[in-house]
């Protein structure tokens, strides 16, 4: 019997990690553009902006650099995010198993504070991945027209590691765990309330839910993880963007970076480049969650 049930956990883990990765491919294909649009406003000079807006920045990439432009940096989260997702949906179903067991209820489902709080611890594991996947990223995103300090995604993470070893490839991890944490604690708790809504609106099981609903769920799961966490989100791009030598950045740490975007840009500078990101978080986290659960419901 306890064979059956380790055999029966391994099969869920296994379901999570090859779903996750699957529906990370999509949600870097569908997002990547707006992505570094995002990006790149974000972290461009105050005092001399190259870009006046989303759409500016939009015309300007595709004139300078062509669509390939939009897709910058592809290769970190095109991998990094199969394996973030994997992580990240992995590390979920084994923290609502956890929470479950240790409820007053294990033999019922979760409610939102324990999806949260799965969410949540979720997070920290995806920090550790996602750090290092988005330093590669937003280095190469932000280098614009012919002058390129790295020739590709693996030549930026052989530099960066050249430069400064395993803390140099961590540069911005508590801006990221900052935001991850949070973040996916209000990203899944959206959407298992949305999923959970659809299905009792038309009294069903989630597992009956359309592709559609299924999408919309995400999308809402999506815009939570930006909305709130959007001010953090800023300061890691900041950061993983500053230069890779230590002795030559501008920012300490995340409080100093904090601090001199708001005495530069009030609060207003922890907004930069939000429409971009919140066009993007709706089509990108619906593919993403759609790819997701279809594909476990093929491997059932």
């Amino acid at each position: 019997m306890a064979s059956n049930n380790k055999d029966s956990q391994l099969m869920i883990a296994l379901k999570d990690i090859v779903a996750g990765s699957i529906g990370g491919v999509g949600q870097v294909f569908t997002g990547h553009p707006l992505d570094t649009i995002k990006v790149r406003l974000q972290t461009q000079s105050v005092g001399n902006p190259i870009y006046s807006g989303t759409m500016d920045c939009l015309k300007k990439t595709i004139s300078q650099e062509g669509f390939a432009g939009l897709y910058k940096g592809v290769a970190s989260p095109l991998v990094g995010l199969s394996i973030m997702n994997s992580v990240m949906f992995l590390a979920y179903g084994q923290s609502k198993t956890l929470i479950q067991k240790l409820s007053d209820n294990p033999n019922e489902a979760l409610d939102l504070k324990g999806l949260t709080a799965a969410g949540a611890l979720a997070g920290i594991a995806i920090g550790f991945v996602d750090a290092p996947v988005d330093l590669f990223k937003s280095q190469m995103q932000v280098q614009q027209g012919d002058k390129n300090q790295y020739k590709s995604t693996a030549d930026c993470a052989k530099q960066i590691w050249k430069v400064g070893g395993v803390r140099g490839v961590f540069q911005g991890l508590g801006a990221t765990l900052v935001r991850d944490i949070p973040a996916n604690a209000c990203y899944f708790g959206a959407y298992e309330l949305c999923r959970d809504f659809l299905a009792s609106k038309d009294n069903i099981s989630v597992n009956q839910l359309s592709s559609l609903q299924i999408m919309a769920a995400g999308g809402a799961g999506g815009v939570s993880y930006w909305t709130l966490t959007y001010p953090a989100d800023v300061v890691k791009s900041t950061m993983q963007t500053d230069a890779i030598v230590k002795s030559q950045r501008k920012y300490k740490n995340m409080i100093d970076c904090a601090s001199k975007i708001y005495k530069q840009q009030g609060i207003a500078g922890f907004y930069k480049g939000f429409t971009p990101c919140f066009i993007r978080s709706v089509p990108a986290n619906a593919a993403c969650f759609v790819l997701y659960e279809k594909a476990r419901q093929i491997m059932s």
